[in-house]
């Protein structure tokens, strides 16, 4: 049934505002009914040609930049002064032996063959910034040492997944050549915008503090936010890097200079979540190849699982250097959910040919999975701090 990108628009939007509404009653994340609402629609056979389709993978393609961008945003670096550095170490070192033990049971113990290798290996490695902050907030953990030192190391697992793949995948298109280099140009950015926008903040409180303003007419705040995440993003593809590198930067460099801004960050989170990120979730539904998961993706599905639980679980293990043996345990857990980030990584695999739709479809399973069980486990292990 071919329709116009008006229409699937028109759909769309209203799933957008359905879904959430229903998901929060039966306690699953909204991206998870928003793909299985894309997959609904590709059962009925809804489908667009042509010109609709170019447009719906625009909004698709700058969806996933966007969400990058908030994901990038949702990290809290105001808890480090009070918490210090010891989070961010033990989050380090979380992330490395998580990368080692994937890159073992890949390459090593040969768990999928020699289909996936490293790319695999790297994308066992996320975590999902976007759940766990939302978790421990809700258990009242978020300003606890506890709290701060499982969102330091998600956020250290999402940042460290996104620059391996843009090096892995570089490397794959160049080798090891001079272009490689280029990489550092937009972290030299990075510092250069971050300490040119805290001499502005100190010379210029009052003036930048009207971005923040509900009623502030020319909505400076957001186009000053778009003028970010484009920057980088053009940077990072003149860098021949993955432009989701780019986004996500902008986001850390937004929260690191304007944390705090609850009303600018409202809206960014109101255009993405609310139009661009959905239109992303379900176009990931409605390309989900449900023939791949029944003839080789379902018997993918457990070893996948089971790896992607043990590559978190144990490291997560060093939690128990300054926490119980449960707390560690629980940590790990939690660290295991994957969502945006593993289909968002899964969807570029799938486009570099790295990965197949049979891979593709258990990661994306598996995400579903993990982004309720894991959360869930969780909040059973944990008491709220009263």
């Amino acid at each position: 049934m071919d329709i116009s990108p008006n229409v699937l628009l028109l759909i769309i939007a209203g799933f957008a505002f359905i879904i959430p509404l229903l998901s929060s009653k039966i306690g699953v994340p909204a991206v998870v009914g928003e793909i299985l609402c894309g997959i609904f629609l590709s059962m009925l056979g809804v489908s667009i040609t042509g010109e609709g389709q170019i447009i719906i993978d625009f909004l698709a393609n700058f969806g996933l930049i966007f969400l990058m961008f908030l994901v990038g945003l949702e990290v809290d670096f105001t808890g480090t002064a009070v918490h210090g550095i010891k989070p961010f170490i033990i989050g380090f070192f979380v992330f490395c032996l998580t990368i080692a033990l994937s890159v073992y049971l890949m390459l090593e113990v040969g768990l999928f063959g020699t289909r996936y290798g490293v790319f695999a290996a790297i994308l066992l490695s996320s975590s999902a910034v976007g759940l766990t902050v939302p978790t421990i907030k809700e258990l009242g953990l978020l300003k606890t040492d506890y709290g701060q030192t499982i969102l330091v190391s998600a956020f250290i697992a999402d940042f460290g997944t996104v620059l391996l793949i843009t090096i892995y995948t570089l490397y794959l298109k160049k080798g090891l050549t001079m272009e490689m280099a280029l990489i550092t140009l937009v972290f030299a950015l990075f510092f250069v915008i971050y300490y040119v926008g805290k001499l502005a903040i100190w010379h210029y409180p009052e003036r930048l503090s009207t971005w923040f303003k509900s009623d502030q007419p020319s909505e400076i705040g957001v186009r000053a936010s778009f003028a970010l995440l484009l920057v980088f993003v053009a940077l990072a593809e003149i860098s021949n890097v993955e432009a989701i590198l780019g986004a996500f930067l902008a986001g850390v460099m937004l929260s690191l200079l304007f944390r705090g801004g609850t009303v600018l960050e409202q809206k960014l989170f109101g255009i993405g979540y609310g139009f661009l990120i959905p239109i992303f979730f379900i176009n990931v539904g409605m390309h989900f190849d449900v023939w791949a998961l029944t003839s080789g993706g379902i018997y993918v599905l457990p070893k996948l699982l089971l790896a992607a639980l043990a590559v978190k679980v144990l490291p997560s293990l060093l939690f128990s250097l300054r926490h119980s043996l449960k707390e560690s345990l629980a940590a790990g857990i939690l660290l295991s959910s994957r969502l945006s980030l593993i289909i968002a990584m899964a969807a570029i695999g799938l486009q570099l040919e790295l990965i197949d739709r049979t891979m593709e479809s258990a990661i994306i399973l598996l995400a579903l999975i993990t982004s309720i069980l894991c959360p869930t486990i969780f909040r059973k292990m944990q008491s709220p701090i009263q």
